[in-house]
């Protein structure tokens, strides 16, 4: 049943290592329970053969070859089980293959010498009473020194083991399932309780219980992997998430030593193999800033040269607590803002370009354009001719021009700064500056709402629309500013945050719609075709997005979404 039971557990635990996640823990389970299963083979193998020099040469495989393989594999599970990786490397694992290459060539060369030091005897053949009985196999109890040195050195590692498991499962009760700490330390203390009976000779190594140890071993593993998920998809996919992020992530412990980390950390800092259980600064060290800097919870950038392409990042550090609110670790994050900067970098060179653009237009255009309409001025007042009149239209639609384009300009900005700004305000003030006869504007805003946004160029959103209103309509028209969703309006726009600007005139024909929002279009000839145009700029800079549609009253309804709106 013990075999049986382990050979479930092994065949299992391959199947989440091929399909989950080849995880160093669940490798090192693996290992464990390949050793108990050969363990148990070998116990099969003793107990079924009859020929003497099987027998022997079955006790002293168990005693020195898989003993020793099942005192590395718990060493081993518990190292890496533990977070302490970095004592698994190629030196002790070397020195563990070599010792177990040497007690098995000391089996093959002299399995006599083993064989005493095991503390095995033979008896007969002896004939009694006419019944000769074949030779067969005693365990002596008075066990040789040499064994006993060996028996140690098997049963520090078992300690030392079950002691590091122990710990961690101690230190960390509050972040593991109390049932599976329990189970993974009664199964690992089970060979740690009976090495411990054997060595002390409490028990005679005739009836030797490391097979119900084993037993014992495999049934609590059992109990945490299946009862608790020891191996379940809540450990691992966790493990996954954290593996598959962009960003550098990093785990520490309450010693500032690495616990866990992503490979795009590990790539990050060139990682070493043996990167679990480093300090955070020697882990750190390959980058430019000092640890503290990425154990701080605001830190600034950190730029560096990676493959000769400069890369940006912002350190985000978070304290890890377990269910009693104790410290217990830290967990870093660089996030990679690289694409934000050559963005923000990208703005600015905009920005700066309107900026001379904006010049350009006011002092090499305008300041000529003024000089001309001063002398047509004065041409005017000698002599009345109907050509001057039209030149005189003429200048002041360029006039026009070059304030719209300056506006334009201004209004393609990036914004950086806004302000909270109260809506009906805004709405109601823009009107005062439109400069509109014959129109009335009612606003159906609560006076306590606000908005984010630049006061400045909301102003010109609201002055725009209501002179398109105004141009594009016969007087008298009427116009609405109320919230999205607070009319009648369908469900869908119910939803959305915002605000509108609708007016009850002729509308807006539904093929125009598209081009409304063009630089340069206008069905006027005395328009300049900015006003919408410079309204979609500004929305746009903000975030916010506008459409057109048909108001309830037939006219033109602009709306105005995304909008953040709270009250004051």
């Amino acid at each position: 049943m013990t075999l049986l039971l382990t050979m479930i557990l092994l065949l299992y635990s391959f199947q989440q290592y091929h399909q989950r996640r080849r995880t160093p823990e669940l490798l090192s389970f693996i290992g464990l329970l390949f050793a108990i299963n050969l363990w148990q083979l070998t116990a099969i193998f003793i107990h079924t053969v009859t020929i003497p020099a099987f027998i022997l040469a079955g006790i002293n495989f168990g005693n020195a070859v898989v003993a020793l393989l099942f005192s590395y594999s718990l060493a081993w599970f518990a190292l890496t089980y533990s977070g302490y990786t970095r004592w698994v490397n190629r030196w002790t694992v070397g020195f563990a293959v070599a010792t177990i290459g040497a007690t098995s060539l000391l089996v093959l060369i002299e399995p006599e010498l083993w064989t005493e030091v095991n503390g095995v005897t033979t008896r007969g053949p002896v004939t009694i009473a006419g019944i000769t009985f074949a030779e067969w196999i005693i365990l002596d109890r008075t066990l040789e020194p040499a064994f006993r040195v060996f028996l140690l050195y098997n049963y520090l590692i078992t300690v030392v083991s079950g002691g590091i498991l122990g710990r961690y499962l101690l230190k960390n009760k509050g972040d593991i399932y109390t049932g599976q700490a329990v189970a993974l330390g009664v199964g690992a203390g089970a060979p740690i309780g009976v090495s411990t009976l054997l060595f002390l000779d409490v028990v005679p190594p005739t009836w030797n219980p490391t097979h119900i140890a084993f037993g014992v071993t495999a049934v609590g593993f059992a109990v945490a992997i299946f009862r608790y998920r020891l191996l379940g998809v809540a450990p691992i996919g966790r493990q996954q998430l954290v593996e598959q992020l962009a960003d550098p992530v990093v785990m520490l412990d309450d010693t500032n030593r690495v616990v866990d980390c992503n490979l795009a950390a590990r790539e990050l800092v060139n990682a070493p193999a043996g990167w679990r259980g480093m300090s955070a600064a020697a882990f750190f060290e390959p980058l430019p800033e000092p640890v503290e800097w990425f154990m701080t919870a605001e830190s600034g950038e950190l730029t560096l040269s990676m493959a000769g392409t400069e890369r940006t990042y912002t350190s985000e550090s978070v304290p890890i607590t377990n269910d009693s609110n104790t410290h217990s670790g830290q967990l870093i994050r660089l996030h990679e803002i690289t694409e934000q900067k050559a963005r923000q970098r990208q703005l600015q060179e905009q920005n700066e370009y309107l900026d001379e653009f904006a010049s350009i237009i006011s002092h090499e255009l305008q300041s000529p354009l003024n000089v001309a309409i001063a002398r047509l001025k004065l041409i005017k007042r000698e002599y009345e001719n109907e050509r001057i009149d039209e030149l005189d239209q003429a200048l002041g639609r360029m006039d026009t021009l070059i304030e719209d384009l300056l506006t334009m300009a201004r209004s393609s900005q990036s914004i950086e700064d806004t302000d909270p700004v109260a809506l009906e305000t805004a709405a109601k003030t823009a009107w005062t500056y439109s400069d509109i006869d014959h129109c009335e504007l009612t606003v159906s805003i609560p006076d306590s709402l606000l908005i984010e946004a630049d006061r400045d160029r909301l102003f010109e959103v609201f002055e725009n629309l209501y002179v398109n209103a105004a141009e594009h309509n016969d007087t008298p028209v009427s116009v609405r500013v109320g919230l999205l969703g607070a009319d009648n309006t369908p469900p869908g726009d119910a939803r959305r945050s915002g605000f509108f600007v609708a007016d009850d005139g002729k509308g807006i024909p539904a093929d125009k719609q598209d081009t409304l929002f063009q630089s340069g279009y206008t069905d006027k000839t005395s328009g300049s075709g900015f006003g919408l145009a410079i309204v979609q700029e500004i929305i746009s800079a903000h975030g916010w997005e506008i459409t057109v549609t048909e108001s309830t009253d037939g006219g033109a309804r602009f709306e105005i979404s995304g909008v953040d709106l709270r009250n004051g």
